[in-house]
């Protein structure tokens, strides 16, 4: 077999996967998770989004779910995003993708919540989406503290938080969804992960992400977002795809589902862009504009007029 021809990445990209692959693979899930804390900041490379960030938690039964709140300040309610970091489920926390959640929180002008669900296999994944389902609860009831409009108040999440983004928007009433190259398919054997030119997202990685989501009751819990029939009660949403992504074939098929469901829906295919790309803000001006554009959209929905019913739904 040939080898597959190297991406032309958009600027600043090749910077990133340097950046990625100076790490060198860890022995276990935890010493991975430990060293994905201590170098995730190495990302922002000066890059400093001017909000304030503090921790907090939410009580829920039996547990704590950490969260870390990024303040773009503002007068008056402003919105908020709820946001469920990306990591194959097993991987990936509030701290490792700390310059995610603070970049969307100054591009958006939204308060945004990170959310640190349990993850894979210490839980399973129906203890991974009520850690996602209890923190968007939390964020409506803590909306007057943290002067957020409880009617304005979108989900959003990074590849495998992109999947718990869409359960959480089936089941609460966020105003919108923001879905950033998200798992939709769940199909280990798709072309599209053998074929696709990610230096970083391989079909290896993808196969063992989907075993390991399959083994915790993912797929007992629900279908693959593409074969779901309740599409219809979905926010509008807005999806960003990257060119160089294996999934981005289903984030296409995905978007017209959600069309044909009746969805106001939104698809963006970023060029030159690989899978994770929007913790390379830090080091890529173009991931940065691809951030801005995703920005200008959610905030337009973000301002949308509200309904008499569902202001009083948060009253």
């Amino acid at each position: 077999m040939r080898p597959l021809p190297e991406p032309a990445l958009a600027d600043g990209m090749d910077r990133y996967v340097a950046l990625v692959r100076a790490t060198p693979p860890a022995a276990s899930i935890e010493t991975t998770r430990l060293v994905g804390d201590l170098t995730g900041r190495r990302y922002a490379e000066g890059h400093a989004p001017q909000v304030t960030r503090f921790d907090t938690f939410v009580a829920a039964p039996g547990r704590e779910i950490a969260l870390r709140v990024f303040d773009p300040g503002g007068e008056g309610l402003r919105p908020a995003i709820c946001y469920f970091h990306g990591g194959g489920f097993a991987f990936g926390s509030i701290e490792s993708f700390d310059i995610v959640g603070a970049a969307l929180a100054e591009a958006t002008g939204a308060v945004v919540a990170s959310v640190q669900y349990r993850r894979l296999p210490e839980t399973d994944y129906a203890g991974a989406q009520a850690d996602c389902d209890a923190a968007f609860a939390w964020l409506g009831r803590q909306a007057e503290a943290l002067s957020v409009d409880p009617a304005r108040i979108a989900v959003a999440g990074d590849s495998a938080g992109a999947l718990l983004t869409l359960a959480c928007g089936a089941t609460a009433r966020p105003i919108c969804q923001l879905l950033f190259y998200g798992t939709f398919a769940m199909d280990p054997e798709a072309s599209a992960y053998r074929d696709a030119l990610d230096p970083l997202l391989t079909a290896e990685r993808i196969r063992q992400y989907i075993a390991l989501f399959t083994l915790c009751g993912g797929l007992d819990a629900n279908p693959a977002p593409v074969d779901r029939r309740d599409l219809g009660a979905l926010p509008p949403t807005h999806i960003v795809a990257a060119e160089y992504d294996p999934l981005c074939a289903e984030a296409v098929a995905f978007a017209a589902r959600l069309e044909d469901a009746g969805v106001p829906t939104t698809l963006r295919i970023a060029p030159g862009m690989i899978h994770g790309f929007l913790r390379a803000v830090g080091v890529s001006a173009a991931a940065r504009a691809e951030l801005a554009a995703a920005a200008e959209t959610i905030r337009l929905l973000l301002s949308a007029p509200v309904s008499i019913e569902m202001r009083k739904a948060f009253a």
